[in-house]
């Protein structure tokens, strides 16, 4: 994994419109799902990749703490064993 966050260090312009910083936010909303999704399996911490990622979210006030609100949010969430399909 590159040392950038790629998508999670991306600026929007200062002439932007609300729609671009509300898209920038969408992007990094689903980028920390999708980790909090990869922390789910197991063993994952072993791998380098993940854990100088997960040490870079950590490491950033902003991305740990949307990191922090997204584990929350899917905690709360009914899982798919939960729920009923029927």
């Amino acid at each position: 994994m590159p040392a950038e966050n790629g998508a999670l260090d991306l600026q929007v312009k200062a002439g932007s419109v609300k729609q671009e910083f509300e898209k920038q936010d969408e992007l990094k909303r689903s980028a920390m799902r999708a980790v909090a999704a990869l922390l789910t399996i197991p063993e994952v911490e072993k791998s380098p990749a993940m854990a100088e990622f997960s040490s870079q979210i950590r490491s950033s006030p902003e991305m740990a703490s949307l990191f922090e609100s997204i584990q929350k949010d899917s905690a709360s969430l009914p899982t798919s064993e939960s729920m009923d399909m029927s």
